[in-house]
């Protein structure tokens, strides 16, 4: 047979008649033949794989449960299209230069960005060569010029913190997260808006943090150590507020009855905090779903005009608020 009617045999069997895709699946079986899948992308110079790209210490990808979650979510909506996730750190310059180089030479056919920290150069660098990417959260300074899908972190944040002054807090303090991010800078302006909207003149009482539990906690002490007498938090992540929950067991503030916390993203950190946390729930799932729809779309279609989707947050109490 033609390898072309062998093609098209192993493809679907497309105009191919009965009996000679029956002789195909014989020769198949006997041969113990499977597709070559380098020579099939070398042929359609596509790789099968999209790289997961996270901006932070490698540490941090094994410590924090939403890049798991992230990891997840991402590999299952791209299986199901017959791609593969490669995850990847771009933790310094020199790891940067090196994936910058990688992808640029197209051993990837796209790549997803976690969360980049302002002024990345390898964001900076492949958002001018076209190459198809799309990053989760809003990118600081780059709102305009690469696709992303996120929530609306400012709202989010601003509705947590209204929260905590319907449930008739009234000294409401914040760890936040880096504020090189989109996503700690935006939190941060929410909470700013909720304090200076609540009536009383109330006043922002901020301590910045890095994402990670110890952060957390060395930023409440700071505000224990300043503010002692605040009765209401908003951490801008569940990490963060795992780790100022220890804090205030420590100078022995009762959670929620001396103080009620609020942290973000509804992550098994969450979950598992003591007591269990009130938090911001991201999904992550449809984040997935969207960063992989639109990637396929840039690596298919291309196109000039990066894509933005907004999704919905949703705040999920338990017992710390």
């Amino acid at each position: 047979m033609s390898r072309g009617t062998v093609s098209r045999a192993l493809n679907g069997g497309l105009h191919v008649r009965p009996e000679v895709m029956a002789r195909v699946t014989e020769a198949v079986a006997a041969l113990r033949y499977s597709v070559n899948q380098a020579a099939r992308n070398l042929a359609s110079l596509r790789t099968g794989s999209v790289a997961f790209v996270i901006s932070e210490r490698q540490e941090h990808l094994f410590t924090d449960p939403n890049f798991g979650t992230h990891i997840r979510a991402l590999s299952k909506e791209l299986r199901a299209r017959g791609q593969h996730l490669i995850v990847t750190t771009a933790e310094d310059y020199e790891a940067e230069a090196f994936l910058g180089s990688y992808l640029a030479s197209r051993h990837a056919d796209a790549a997803i960005f976690a969360q980049p920290h302002e002024g990345e150069a390898l964001l900076s660098s492949l958002s001018g060569s076209g190459f198809p990417m799309v990053v989760l959260g809003r990118p600081l300074g780059f709102e305009d010029k690469v696709s992303w899908v996120g929530i609306d972190d400012e709202r989010a944040a601003f509705d947590a913190t209204n929260f905590l002054y319907r449930q008739g807090r009234t000294a409401i303090a914040t760890v936040t997260g880096p504020l090189d991010t989109g996503s700690g800078r935006e939190r941060l302006a929410g909470y700013q808006r909720a304090v200076a909207q609540a009536p009383g003149g109330r006043r922002p009482l901020v301590a910045q943090g890095d994402w990670s539990p110890r952060s957390g906690r060395q930023a409440a002490r700071r505000l224990l150590s300043r503010h002692p007498d605040f009765d209401g938090m908003f951490v801008a992540s569940d990490l963060m507020a795992v780790g100022a929950l220890g804090a205030l067991a420590e100078a022995g503030r009762r959670v929620p009855d001396d103080v009620a916390v609020v942290g973000f993203d509804d992550s098994a950190a969450a979950v598992m905090a003591e007591p269990p946390l009130t938090t911001v729930r991201q999904p992550f799932e449809r984040v997935a779903t969207e960063a992989v729809r639109i990637v396929n779309e840039l690596i298919t279609k291309g196109g000039p005009e990066p894509m933005h989707v907004l999704l919905h947050h949703k705040l999920v109490r338990r017992r710390s608020a």
